[in-house]
C-alpha cells in the first residue's frame, strides 16, 4: 500500500483543537491501517465506533508504545487520546 498526504483538524485529549496538521496515511478499502502524526507511527487497532459530536464512522490507532488516537475514515479528524 502507498501513503497519501492528507490535512487534518486535531484535537489534542482535552478536547483543544490543535490546528490543521499534515499526517501521511495508508488505507486499506475500509478506512485508515497506518497513521504517521507527530513524529509517530500508529496503526489500526480493530476497534470502531462514532465520534460523539457529529455520529462520524472512526477507527481506535496505536503506536507500538500504546499511545492512541481516534480518526474518522478519512482522516480528515483526529482526536488524540
Amino acid at each position: 500500500m502507498k501513503m497519501t498526504t492528507v490535512t487534518a483538524l486535531v484535537t489534542d485529549t482535552n478536547k483543544r483543537f490543535r490546528g490543521a496538521m499534515s499526517v501521511q496515511v495508508e488505507f486499506d478499502a475500509h478506512g485508515p491501517v497506518c497513521i504517521q502524526h507527530a513524529g509517530q507511527t500508529y496503526h489500526y487497532t480493530g476497534k470502531e465506533g462514532r465520534s460523539l459530536d457529529r455520529g462520524l464512522a472512526t477507527r481506535e490507532m496505536a503506536t507500538v508504545d500504546d499511545a492512541r488516537l481516534w480518526t474518522t475514515l478519512d482522516v480528515i479528524q483526529i482526536w488524540e487520546d
